[in-house]
């Protein structure tokens, strides 16, 4: 994308115009909570909802991990943006015109690379839909994707296409279009020839877009349809595609989600597409990787009742088995759907069971409980050795729960089924347990906790929500007898900003601070409580409170100071000290009729 030459009134016009509200719940399930909304942080894993975002104020901020900031800062974390991609991509979603940029070639080539290749990705795949839905040459396209019950509202929705058998047909219209055939090479659309020019990777093919959560095409899966191999083509990984990070039909599938408060996580497109054919459309799948702590931590956002519906062979049995400990780790109690062996849910729900697959993804059977089933039908739980490998093995995965009641629940469930002592089990637990280790969040929330004056929090709040008088405070000229540095920095950028401005914006504040300073502003903007009543009395009040302490600071290393010009008898020393107990007593004590004055 290039880079456009902003002002900073373009950059506020297009944030007064955006809704954070409706950004944010691109990504996360909100819900409302007086004032605010709150949901699971994007940014770390959480079981309790800490990620908070005030509609009013134009600021998101997560409690446990410190992240905070504005509409475009939620963008640029969330979605790896830079701030100019940022602010093009919200000056697009809510209609603000952008200059024409002035770019160098060196600048296009760094700064554009992506939005290029998003270029690409959407060229091609207006292309494939094309030839699927109106022209003649995609009637093979059309009748393969009937025969395997897929309609036209289906291929609409998820914009699925169809290549021919030529081997230049994308070629071609790429270079209509003037595009460049080294990045479509790059994203794996076309290839080189031996000799010379250049021939598609798609042919003959069923084409499945992948989406981003930014409804942006990353890459594409291709079904062949006659003989041939392989049988699907993916696009390669490339700095806009993960495939560790995606999930197909995602961009559908995330209203469903919340509304449903469930998400079916299924391993194909075409189980993917025949779920959503069928009204199932909380439904996701995979992209030919196993299930990734990311996938989890995705789906998190929108709910945490995930269930997996693999085929139901071996394969299938071991991918179940290796999503459990991800899902244990994120303190997600997963479920999977059990089919009749030899099923797949795309031939299953095309064979007329959709009462039947109702039926089962009620009784959904928690994830624990079949790895529980597998090792008492692998190990022989009559002898004593195979209660030991059981034990072993359920004991292992037990200690990546990071729950100690949840742990102590299902210790409980395997000693039942093994008919062992739960003691044993605690004492294998105990002994193969290792002290964990601090993650980042524990960190950064060890390193956030220092303790401040609650009179200084106090008028960093009113600075705040009311900035109307930051005035009175600036007359008072007490920031600079705050004891934390942190919060005299935050009022002072705070006051600065008002006095020159004559208002504070919030969102312009944080674009403005440093990072040392957004964290802490974002998380007092969203404290209210204790402002409410006489605001100006309560500034008085704080005011006093921060001089007492400052004086009594001052009365304490004072009187350090004169007991080591006692204890060396230095009497020249001595009397400039005490001239400055009795000028700090006259302060004292005029700060005492202030506040019986003003009280």
């Amino acid at each position: 994308m290039a880079i456009r030459f902003l002002s900073e009134e373009k950059v506020s016009q297009i944030r007064d115009r955006s809704s954070i509200l409706e950004v944010v719940s691109d990504h996360v399930a909100l819900k409302k909570t007086g004032k605010n909304y709150k949901g699971l942080c994007p940014f770390h894993s959480e079981k309790t909802p800490s990620f908070m975002v005030n509609e009013e104020k134009q600021i998101f901020h997560c409690f446990g991990c410190g992240e905070g900031g504005d509409v475009f800062t939620f963008l640029m974390k969330v979605g790896h943006f830079s701030f100019p991609e940022a602010v093009e991509e919200l000056a697009k979603r809510y209609g603000v015109k952008l200059p024409s940029p002035e770019l160098s070639v060196t600048q296009k080539k760094e700064m554009g690379k992506r939005e290029v290749l998003f270029q690409i990705n959407r060229i091609a795949s207006e292309y494939f839909h094309d030839l699927l839905t109106k022209r003649r040459e995609g009637e093979e396209g059309r009748r393969y994707l009937s025969q395997r019950g897929i309609n036209q509202e289906i291929m609409v929705e998820h914009r699925l296409g169809y290549s021919t058998d030529r081997w230049d047909g994308l070629v071609q219209h790429l270079q209509e279009k003037k595009v460049s055939l080294e990045l479509a090479w790059e994203m794996g659309l076309i290839f080189p020839k031996k000799r010379e020019g250049w021939y598609d990777a798609f042919r003959g093919r069923i084409l499945f877009p992948i989406f981003d959560l930014h409804q942006r095409i990353v890459g594409f899966g291709g079904r062949v349809i006659r003989e041939g191999q392989p049988k699907y083509l993916n696009s390669p990984e490339s700095s806009i595609y993960h495939k560790g990070e995606v999930l197909y039909g995602l961009q559908v599938a995330r209203r469903y989600a919340t509304e449903k408060d469930c998400v079916i996580i299924v391993e194909g497109y075409f189980d993917l597409l025949t779920l959503h054919q069928y009204g199932l459309k909380h439904s996701v799948a995979t992209l030919g990787t196993a299930l990734t702590t990311q996938h989890i931590r995705t789906l998190k956002r929108y709910t945490k009742n995930l269930i997996t519906l693999f085929d139901a062979d071996q394969a299938g049995v071991q991918a179940t088995l290796r999503s459990l400990p991800l899902f244990l780790e994120e303190e997600v109690a997963g479920k999977m759907i059990a089919l009749p062996k030899g099923e797949d849910p795309d031939g299953f729900l095309r064979k007329g069971n959709v009462e039947e697959f109702g039926k089962r993804a009620k009784r959904a059977i928690p994830l624990i409980d079949f790895f529980f089933e597998r090792l008492m039908k692998t190990y022989d739980v009559k002898s004593v050795e195979g209660k030991v490998n059981v034990a072993k093995e359920g004991v292992a995965l037990l200690n990546r729960i990071p729950d100690k009641i949840r742990k102590d629940f299902y210790a409980k469930a395997l000693a039942e089924r093994l008919d062992v002592k739960e003691a044993f089990l605690y004492e294998m637990l105990r002994s193969s347990r290792k002290e964990p280790s601090k993650t980042g969040e524990d960190l950064r929330k060890s390193s956030m906790e220092r303790p401040f004056l609650k009179s200084e929090e106090m008028v960093i709040r009113l600075m705040i929500h009311h900035p109307e008088m930051i005035p009175a405070l600036s007359k008072e000229d007490v920031v600079k007898e705050f004891e934390s540095p942190i919060l005299q920095k935050l009022a002072e950028a705070l006051e600065d900003l008002y006095l020159r401005k004559g208002k504070l914006d919030l969102p312009e504040a944080l674009a403005n601070f440093g990072e040392d300073l957004k964290g802490r502003l974002c998380e007092f903007a969203f404290q209210e409580s204790g402002l409410e009543g006489d605001q100006e009395k309560i500034l008085q009040d704080c005011i006093q409170k921060i001089r007492e302490k400052r004086l009594k600071k001052e009365r304490g290393e004072l009187l350090k100071r004169i007991k080591e010009a006692e204890r060396q008898q230095e009497e020249k020393g001595l009397i400039p000290l005490l001239k400055e107990r009795q000028e700090l007593a006259k302060r004292e004590k005029g700060l005492q009729k202030e506040s019986l004055r003003k009280g």
